[in-house]
């Protein structure tokens, strides 16, 4: 049985959380001079605080000790859901329509990138800091923040972290989900500072530096130039940017671990070497692909394209410093095997994760053993941990559920556009929470001219893929509404 009483109690202490964060957007508009954007900020945060006020009310009780686990995976669902809306009133205020609007706030939240922006000249340089700050929000994940700082969550933080950091590796640095929590958003914010340092001292302005970093850590990819970060012109800038998409779909509870020392532990991490492996294997395809085809691009031209673009893709990043676009089909094939990938668990990325490919490629080995050997005894193991029958399953049930979404979405994307590449490309764009894809909503296109329809499918496969299919499925099913009182 779920109580939805304390479903939307919990969404409103988190819109109202968000309310308090609007400060900082705020600041920076006023900062800029930019009374528009600032008055719009003022509105969202007024918005969020009332109806968080309204919501949070809603349990008499106040107490979240006994949040079970349905309840806290729809307390995640509806809290990120919410936000969006709230998140989508400044760009109300800048003309652009609602389902376009719930778009590029759902876009940043979820840090997919994807954008129905076409002349970026319509926002100002405080609202492109808002759309770099909603990606970095989301990139940790806005109820890990909260399960950090706010008391009224820390009992009930255990199924809101897990909820919210659903995986197949559910890892923790400390015994106490607060602990953890504060502990992954202290390393999250350090490496957003360092990189906003780097960038800026290679030439980029201020707010382009703060704005990139924010979207490099969240492997979001809104960048505030319409051209992405092939804008700048700049091989050091790319170089910084693919050091920091490396760290950002990776596993950030093992980063932290090794900065603590415990190097053996990140070295040796199975899911981290094969994060390595595919990149490295789909670098050399790529730049190799790239040199032969690229007329007078050197190797090292074609290695930095080649390394950018698939980190950019398999961290669901969804930078460019190319239109990859207009690239050979057999170079395109490597970024959209990518896609299917996605980064780390414990990653700001999205995707089906390293680790479940790496489960699955394990288990299905561990069949074909069996089938040779019936009667040996064969269990998989990733470092000391030994995974039971049970704990596989919900591996391939994801897998199974993803490409679900990934197909009936794609198909009637692809139906309502009457474009194949347009349909199936933007549905695990968007499910893989990866930004751009093929043809006209590829890395120098946008989402802005497909269908209304098309856009509110997009919009759904964002949040779906944001919180990893389960937490949105399960309230899909009759049964779970049925189940339920106030």
């Amino acid at each position: 049985m779920i109580r939805f009483s304390i479903v939307v109690s919990v969404v409103g202490i988190i819109v109202q959380g968000f309310a308090a964060l609007m400060l900082i957007p705020l600041i920076s508009a006023l900062l800029s001079g930019q009374y528009d954007s600032a008055g719009m900020f003022v509105l969202c945060s007024l918005v969020g605080f009332i109806f968080g006020q309204l919501a949070w009310r809603c349990h008499r009780e106040k107490n979240f000790d006994d949040l079970t686990r349905v309840e806290g995976m729809g307390a995640v669902a509806f809290s990120w859901l919410s936000v969006a809306l709230v998140g989508a009133i400044p760009y109300l205020g800048f003309g652009i329509g609602f389902v376009d609007s719930l778009f590029e706030s759902m876009s940043g939240f979820t840090t997919t990138g994807a954008t129905i922006l076409k002349d970026f000249a319509i926002l100002n340089s405080s609202m492109f800091f808002y759309r770099g700050y909603t990606q970095w929000l989301g990139g940790m994940g806005i109820l890990v923040l909260f399960v950090a700082v706010l008391p009224h969550l820390a009992i009930s933080g255990r199924q809101l972290f897990f909820a919210e950091t659903s995986s197949a590796s559910k890892e923790k640095l400390t015994p106490r989900i607060s602990d953890t929590a504060k502990h992954l958003w202290s390393w999250y914010f350090l490496l957003t500072v360092l990189e906003t340092v780097i960038l800026f001292a290679f030439g980029m302005p201020l707010n382009d530096a703060m704005a990139n970093s924010f979207t490099t850590m969240a492997a979001g990819g809104f960048s505030p130039h319409p051209e992405s970060i092939m804008g700048y012109h700049s091989a050091a800038v790319e170089w910084v940017i693919v050091f920091f998409m490396f760290l950002a779909g990776a596993n950030f509870t093992l980063q932290v671990k090794g900065i603590r020392g415990n190097f053996r532990t990140f070295f040796n991490n199975p899911e981290l070497r094969l994060y390595v492996m595919i990149i490295a294997i789909a670098t050399v395809v790529l730049t190799l692909n790239l040199h032969l085809t690229a007329n007078g691009a050197t190797l090292l031209d074609s290695f930095r394209t080649a390394i950018f673009q698939n980190l950019s893709i398999i961290t669901t990043t969804g930078f460019a410093t190319v239109d990859f676009e207009q690239w050979a089909d057999s170079a395109k094939v490597v970024l959209l095997v990518l896609m299917f990938i996605g980064g780390c668990s414990g990653s700001a990325g999205g995707g089906i994760k390293v680790i479940r490919l790496l489960l699955m490629v394990r288990y299905l080995g561990r069949v074909l053993l069996k089938a040779i050997h019936p009667s040996a005894v064969i269990t998989i193991k990733l470092e000391k941990r030994i995974f039971k029958e049970a704990e596989i399953q919900p591996v391939f049930s994801f897998v199974a559920l993803y490409f679900a979404f990934f197909a009936v979405s794609g198909t009637l994307a692809a139906l309502i556009e009457g474009n194949l590449i347009v349909g199936y490309t933007g549905a695990i764009a968007t499910l893989g929470n990866i930004g751009p894809g093929f043809g006209v909503i590829g890395p120098m296109g946008s989402f802005a001219d497909l269908h209304w329809i098309t856009r509110g499918i997009y919009t759904f496969l964002m949040w779906a893929g944001r919180l990893e299919i389960m937490a949105v499925a399960v309230f899909l099913r009759m049964e779970t509404w049925s189940d339920s009182r106030w």
